[in-house]
């Protein structure tokens, strides 16, 4: 009889084990591809951030040339395609709001090629700077949220390189 009762034991021992190990390793798993979803949508926004800032400096020189203009409305588009998959991906409030603020600047560089009053937010130190502080805020976020260690280890350039590129 206590034979039975410890195989029993024993059994029921395993049983639970393997189930908590399970447990414990789809969590791990739905974590990591929880942190690489959210590690690609930063990337392919911060991407077409990027080509809204390119296509900006090519705009400086040419503001004229509507197919430059039309091209970076199609890349603030994509951009806000890229943010809206970001914002259900991330779970920090702090990412989804720097992303956002990275889009507004970026829109605020048109503007300012246009010749439209820059926004008050805007106004001391201009799109360009305050897009390049919400990028580098958005990749602090993101770096914490999907745990890399020392995620406010961030380069930004100097403001006096951000404004010779404009």
């Amino acid at each position: 009889m206590v034979a039975a009762i410890f195989a029993l034991a024993g059994a029921l021992i395993g049983v639970l084990g393997a189930f908590v190990v399970e447990l414990v390793r789809t969590r791990t798993e739905n974590l990591r591809l929880r942190q690489e979803a959210l590690r690609l949508a930063c990337a392919d926004f911060t991407t077409a951030v990027a080509r809204m800032w390119n296509l900006a400096v090519e705009l400086m020189a040419k503001p004229a040339d509507i197919e430059l203009t039309n091209s970076f409305h199609e890349a603030h588009r994509e951009a806000r395609m890229h943010y809206e998959r970001l914002r259900l991906t991330a779970a920090s409030g702090n990412v989804q709001k720097a992303a956002r603020y990275a889009l507004r600047y970026a829109y605020g560089l048109l503007r300012q090629i246009e010749g439209k009053s820059l926004r008050d937010d805007e106004r001391e130190r201009g799109p360009l700077v305050m897009l390049q502080h919400s990028l580098t805020t958005l990749t602090t976020e993101v770096r914490r949220e999907i745990g890399v260690p020392h995620a406010d280890d961030v380069y930004r350039e100097p403001d006096e390189w951000i404004e010779r590129d404009l």
